[in-house]
């Protein structure tokens, strides 16, 4: 019974760590997903987007009225004056109390242009973590799809050497049945010697990318973290209608970058009517009610007079308004606007820049796009080509017409065109994944 148990126990054992070795194979979309929710940087970019929400907020809470309330407490121990504004002598103690508030009637509506400049300021900070998240996406498909390239490297330079080794057999067989030299045999080795070495570079630099792109993820389990081709595998680079004019045009209108411009625009032309509202009166209110108590408020019985006695007696309701007209600040507020002023300008440059650099931007995208499309099909023809000379060649080096060298030539121009036709498709699947991203691109 207890060598089943054991048994058993073993089994579930061995289940569990083979369970735990198993690689997680992560696919585009939930790398995404994942570096959305993980990335230190965009947590940054939210909690200021939060910061400008309370902002705003709290702008609107300034033209609430203000309320507070008072007490202040004296004790004199010699000599002072009573509510009766009378000399006392001996120990005495009053306590002040009460309640005020305030509220701004007319400051040339600059709470009103603050609070509308604050609105601005969130929107254009929420258009900033837009952006972030649009280069966050841009930089972790770049980097799934140079892992994805690289590991489908690894698989064409893995089927070279071994059909490398293939050949070294052959030759080996050849050797043993006399029709061959011995050198033969040290030739191919060096083929298959480089092959090994060009696989282990590969190799690397597969694990090297993989391990960067963990890192982007901030995920810590690197040796168990695949990734899976599924978004890559049936996208197939094609011929795709693009016109500049009707993508800038509708681009324009909710590019990340654009809006951040025309929204800081906004806020510095709020800001300036704040900066003009300062040559303008204030006009307030405020209101109170204040009653005290003191020790020396006696009765005709020499007993102090209670505290509810004392507070009807010198309770003190009140009301007023206040007029403040500025006359001279030392030119403050001139300068203010004047700085101002510069602010929304440079703002309105700052927009026209960044239409300018959204329209090449889409220029070169839609560019780099037909580029792409065009070296994939170049590639394509080269490998059709490249691997007939390849056949044809290693025919000539079992027959003993060529040398080494040659072969090796022709192996390698093999490779490579196997590795361009991988290279341009997928720089073309990025590109597209790009203009699909940032801008508007029928998929």
């Amino acid at each position: 019974m207890k060598k089943k148990i054991f048994t058993l126990l073993l089994f579930l054992g061995t289940g569990l760590v083979l369970k735990a070795q198993t690689p997680e194979f992560w696919t585009l979309e939930q790398c995404l997903e994942h570096a959305m929710e993980q990335n230190l940087q965009l947590k940054i970019s939210r909690n200021t987007h939060q910061k400008s929400v309370y902002d705003h907020r709290q702008s609107a809470w300034e033209m609430a009225p203000s309320v507070s309330g008072f007490a202040n407490s004296n004790l004199n121990f010699q000599r002072s004056t009573n509510q009766d504004y009378q000399i006392e002598t001996g120990t005495s103690y009053n306590v002040n109390y009460g309640i005020g508030a305030s509220l701004n009637l007319f400051a040339g509506f600059t709470a009103h242009n603050n609070m509308a400049a604050r609105r601005f300021f969130k929107l254009a900070i929420n258009e900033a973590t837009k952006l972030s998240e649009y280069l966050l996406e841009l930089e972790i498909t770049t980097m799934y799809s140079n892992v994805l390239y690289q590991k489908t490297l690894v698989d064409v330079v893995r089927e070279q050497l071994e059909l490398s080794i293939l050949e070294a057999e052959r030759i080996a067989a050849t050797i043993d049945a006399g029709q061959l030299e011995p050198v033969a045999q040290n030739e191919i080795n060096a083929v298959v010697s480089g092959d090994r070495l060009v696989l282990n570079r590969a190799e690397n630099n597969y694990k090297l990318l993989k391990l960067q792109l963990a890192h982007a993820l901030e995920i810590t389990d690197v040796k168990n973290f695949e990734i899976s081709d599924a978004y890559f595998e049936s996208a197939i680079p094609r011929k795709v209608d693009t016109d500049i004019d009707s993508i800038y045009f509708i681009t324009s209108l909710i590019y990340p970058a654009v809006q951040q411009r025309e929204y800081e625009m906004e806020y510095y032309g709020k800001m300036l009517q704040v900066s003009k509202g300062t040559y303008s009166p204030t006009l307030s209110m405020n209101g109170g009610y204040t009653s005290g108590f003191y020790s020396t408020d006696k009765q005709e019985s020499g007993k102090e007079t209670s505290f509810s006695t004392q507070f009807d007696k010198y309770r003190n309701p009140y009301l007023g308004l206040s007029l403040n007209i500025p006359l001279l600040l030392g030119r403050q507020r001139d300068f203010q606007t004047k700085k101002s002023r510069i602010d929304l300008e440079n703002a309105m440059i700052s927009l026209e820049i960044q239409k300018k650099q959204l329209l090449r931007e889409i220029e070169e995208a839609v560019f780099k796009l037909d580029a792409f499309f065009m070296e994939y099909k170049s590639a394509i023809d080269n490998l059709v080509f490249t691997e007939k000379s390849y056949e044809t060649n290693l025919e000539k080096f079992r027959l003993g017409l060529i040398n080494t060298t040659d072969f090796m030539t022709a192996q390698n121009q093999y490779a490579l065109a196997k590795s361009d036709v991988l290279l341009a498709r997928y720089s073309w699947l990025v590109q597209k994944r790009t203009l699909e991203v940032f801008y508007v691109l029928n998929k």
